[in-house]
């Protein structure tokens, strides 16, 4: 006895939606622990910054001129790193 299957669009896009689904989530619970590695490493602004040093703009402007805190500039923005800011107020802290 011989079957004989005639696969239709309408099943193979289902097939494949249902594929795409599944690989998303198991996408999510592998990349899970990563969201928390990105939000830790989050990046501020000049005002955020100074608001989390405790410092003036100005006295911001300094450390990053005398290249004591490292920044980055995207386009005409400058952004800190918390983490950077973090190691800034332990070096701060042990002088």
């Amino acid at each position: 006895m011989r079957l004989d299957f005639t696969i239709t669009d309408e099943f193979k896009s289902e097939l494949k939606a249902l594929l795409r689904e599944t690989i998303q989530e198991e996408l999510n619970t592998i990349s899970s622990p990563q969201v928390t590695i990105e939000t830790d490493s989050k990046m501020l602004s000049r005002e955020e910054a100074s608001q989390f040093l405790g410092c003036s703009l100005t006295s911001l402007y300094n450390y990053t001129k005398s290249r004591q805190i490292p920044y980055h500039q995207v386009g005409r923005r400058i952004l800190f790193s918390k983490s950077d800011l973090v190691n800034h107020l332990k070096v701060e802290a042990e002088k």
